[in-house]
């Protein structure tokens, strides 16, 4: 395993800045998710620690040595790629020993001939078919040896890259968007497996991926890559519960973080729509700021304004627009029709709300105070004074539905 550090790297494409500056590092073992959107600059900074690009400026170390101008088979790292990048005339077998006997037998060594006369070729030969029959059993591929690719399924493939990565047992394991070829009940299998393998090997890796749901199940750490900048480096639970920046804030979460426009004026935060303080804060900031809650966090009640219990602030009338049925859960899209008429939120509520609820009528939703974030006009998360409310982190927020007969009717939360 190794120790990688990312030194202020700086790459450009022509006249297009694709690295800003990205300081990381990577503890021994750990697994680190590259999260960010397509074109972000995230598989540029794969292939310059892996020794496939060069970089402009900065520098990448391992184990405390500075590998810029070291060869990628110098650097002992392995890379599964999106594409898988088998070799279609060969064997699964072959395709896995390729990397040992490139590393292990001389030119001559690997002519054919050679391996009947040669004693050392014999025993080279013999260690590394076990090496290749372990390295498939860890991935369960030991019945697709004598296969070739194109009679392998995208799961197969994968499995087979995989195998060929770790056949070397490499100090760094790079994963560039290795999943995204495969439809989602694999997708879901494969990410535990790769998972399991790295802890079971202790194996260093770096995982790229625009997909947040592999970063958030399967990374001990993200960084989100956003414009050639990494905003944020944390867990997936300080992310979404505490993101520094709104990029970060936006990318995480689905449906994503909703916005609203706000002032802070002398340590009160006010939400523009209404007027109200929901927030307050120490940071030495007056001027505009967004406000964001997750669709989890507002509640939402029938009619124009009704009290809703667990939410304090003053309710912003809406009109539901659209409404979505997910199982256990659904998500029920609103939007304003006050003072910030057309700006658009999501809900999520329980599956039987929806019943409850039709596309076009009048509702009100309120945010609890604990559970809202606050980003100045640089887009960096303001730090908060802690709200009176009494409030425990795993509160559901509840959803009150007025009947007809103005009796409450009281539906949990998620």
């Amino acid at each position: 395993m190794a120790h990688i550090e990312i030194l202020n790297l700086e790459k450009s494409f022509g006249d297009t800045r694709v690295l800003r500056g990205i300081d990381l590092s990577i503890a021994p073992g750990e697994f680190v998710a590259i999260l960010g959107p397509s074109g972000c600059g995230k598989s540029t900074l794969l292939r310059i620690v892996a020794g496939l690009e060069t970089h402009d400026d900065g520098h990448v170390l391992m184990d405390g040595q500075v590998v810029d101008a070291m060869a990628p088979k110098q650097r002992d790292v392995a890379v599964v790629f999106q594409s898988y990048a088998l070799y279609p005339h060969m064997t699964v077998a072959q395709n896995l020993s390729l990397p040992l006997v490139m590393r292990d037998l001389t030119r001559v060594e690997r002519l054919p001939f050679v391996r009947h006369v040669s004693g050392r070729v014999k025993h080279v030969r013999k260690a590394i078919r076990e090496s290749v029959e372990r390295a498939a059993a860890q991935v369960e591929i030991a019945s697709l040896l004598d296969r070739k690719p194109r009679q392998l399924s995208g799961g197969q493939r994968q499995r087979v890259a995989l195998a060929r990565a770790l056949i070397r047992q490499p100090k760094l394991f790079l994963l560039d968007e290795p999943l995204s070829n495969l439809d989602a009940t694999l997708r879901a299998s494969t990410r535990a497996e790769i998972v399991q393998l790295q802890r079971k090997l202790g194996t260093t890796a770096i995982y790229v991926t625009h997909d947040q749901t592999e970063a958030m199940t399967m990374a001990d750490r993200i960084a989100i890559m956003i414009e050639g900048q990494i905003v944020q480096i944390g867990t997936a639970r300080e992310i979404y519960h505490r993101p520094s920046d709104v990029r970060a804030a936006l990318f995480i979460g689905s449906p994503k973080m909703n916005l609203f426009e706000g002032v802070v004026e002398r340590g009160c935060v006010r939400l523009t729509a209404t007027g109200s303080i929901v927030a307050r804060t120490a940071a030495a900031h007056d001027g505009p700021v967004q406000i964001g809650i997750r669709p989890e966090h507002i509640a939402l009640a029938a009619g124009r304004d009704e009290g809703v219990p667990g939410a304090t602030m003053d309710a912003l009338p809406v009109v539901v627009t659209h409404q979505e049925f997910l199982g256990s859960e659904a998500l029920t899209h609103v939007s304003l029709t006050g003072a910030q008429a057309g700006t658009e939120a999501v809900v999520r509520v329980d599956s039987e709300a929806i019943d409850r609820l039709d596309v076009g009528q009048q509702a009100a939703v309120r945010f609890h105070p604990d559970k809202l974030h606050v980003f100045g006009d640089d887009g960096k998360r303001l730090a908060l004074v802690p709200s009176q409310e009494p409030s425990e982190p795993g509160d559901a927020i509840p959803l009150n539905l007025q009947a007809s007969d103005d009796s409450a009717t009281q539906l949990a939360g998620v």
